[in-house]
């Protein structure tokens, strides 16, 4: 998924906690919790500054989620903040349930070798696309992120927290 999508899936997980536990997430609650959604996809960085492909491995496992956990917890509690730490791996966690939809998954119990998605176990490389396939594939889910990109955009209009004019 591309990174509005990203955003947008944890901009409602962020409302479903709210309404659910009745409670008001703090504005560092939702950064977190935002920077969460998206910070797996920091490998992306890594592919391009060590030249060879890491995207979807260590970041888009069950163990960043721990230490995305434990470094932001150790940061936050010298502030007295710890509540809010619990914001950034639930982020995190959302954005690879989301990467499991899409082949070839992701490796959620990196070092392990195995990829995971939605649809079973991925033995990355096996399946073999055309290339229209994959260029169908691919629009379909950048037009699905500018898509959530409007609705959020006319949602936020609508409710008065931004000004076109």
């Amino acid at each position: 998924m591309f990174p509005f999508g990203h955003l947008i899936i944890a901009w409602l997980v962020g409302l479903g906690i709210q309404k659910l536990a009745k409670v008001n997430i703090s504005r560092l609650g939702w950064g977190l919790l935002l920077l969460g959604g998206l910070l797996p996809d920091v490998d992306y960085l890594f592919d391009f500054i060590l030249g060879n492909v890491t995207h979807r491995m260590f970041t888009h496992s069950l163990l960043f989620v721990l230490v995305g956990f434990f470094v932001i917890y150790f940061i936050l509690r010298n502030f007295d903040l710890e509540k809010e730490a619990y914001f950034l791996p639930i982020g995190i966690f959302i954005h690879i349930l989301v990467d499991l939809l899409t082949y070839p998954g992701a490796l959620l119990f990196w070092p392990l070798g195995t990829w995971f998605w939605f649809f079973g176990i991925a033995n990355k490389g096996i399946i073999y696309t055309s290339a229209s396939s994959v260029f169908a594939a691919k629009s379909f889910f950048v037009l699905f992120d500018v898509a959530l990109g409007l609705i959020w955009l006319a949602y936020l209009y609508l409710k008065g927290k931004i000004n076109f004019s």
